[in-house]
């Protein structure tokens, strides 16, 4: 088994992908147009309909998959420290050029790059930042 691909709700599609391709590389691969799905099959069961839109990008190993929700649209962002899904993470050569680049073209960080000196990841680097639709992304580096 492997890992195909990983999903997130933004409010514009081509707004999402425009700024994922622009910040990290990733190229459009699969355009699903408006569609309606199965409330129950999407698990949003009290929806009397769904409609939605989805993209897949090209992230190597994997894809990234953005979803637009015409019907019904969601909420706030949720917070990392809440159940399901916490962050996306980019592996980058030089964690430095990387946080110093995105944050000149306006990705938030909430801290500079951190080294983890002990445990499991010790010799690993990190950063937390968010995307325009308040998505954590985090970018790593590896020893």
């Amino acid at each position: 088994m492997i890992l195909d691909h990983v999903g997130i709700v933004v409010p514009d599609i081509v707004a999402a992908t425009d700024w994922y391709r622009d910040h990290f590389g990733l190229v459009p691969i699969r355009h699903e147009a408006p569609t309606d799905v199965d409330p129950h099959a999407i698990g949003l069961p009290d929806a009397p309909t769904v409609r939605l839109t989805g993209r897949q990008l090209d992230a190597g190993n994997v894809a990234l998959e953005l979803h637009q929700y015409f019907v019904p649209t969601g909420t706030s962002p949720r917070r990392n420290c809440d159940l399901g899904y916490g962050h996306i993470a980019f592996r980058v050569e030089d964690i430095h050029a990387a946080h110093d680049r995105l944050t000149r073209s306006g990705m938030p960080f909430n801290t500079d790059p951190r080294h983890i000196t002990t445990g499991g990841l010790a010799g690993f680097w990190w950063a937390y930042g968010k995307d325009p639709w308040g998505n954590t992304v985090e970018i790593t580096s590896h020893p």
